[in-house]
């Protein structure tokens, strides 16, 4: 029984942490960093359902940041694979999905700017 309440609330909590469009986007979360006029591509997340922002880390062959948009995309950005150049902050992800390759990060992403390449 105490397991079962376990599941039911341990799954509530990460659609809380994975507010997005929707929701807060975890503003009291940590700042990671900041950055500007980086380039990326629009992927939508199956295991997140949200759009986030894919970049390839330079200097890496397997490491990837997965920046989570915070509101809402552009609608003319809502396509899989549209390169982008972005800007904005990204904060710290709490309860990425386990589940796919080594190597990629999750984090909520606030974009200042973005716009097609």
């Amino acid at each position: 029984m105490l397991g079962a309440l376990l599941l039911v609330f341990g799954g509530c909590k990460k659609d809380q942490d994975a507010q997005g469009p929707n929701g807060t986007c975890a503003a009291q979360s940590p700042i990671i960093k900041t950055v500007a006029d980086l380039d990326g591509t629009v992927r939508f997340d199956a295991a997140v359902q949200q759009y986030l922002i894919y970049r390839a880390v330079p200097g890496t062959y397997d490491s990837v940041e997965l920046g989570v948009v915070c509101g809402t995309l552009p609608a003319d950005l809502q396509v899989a694979d549209a390169p982008v150049r972005f800007s904005g902050t990204y904060r710290e992800y709490a309860n990425p999905p386990q589940a796919g390759p080594a190597g990629r990060t999750y984090y909520y992403l606030e974009l200042t700017k973005v716009a097609a390449r």
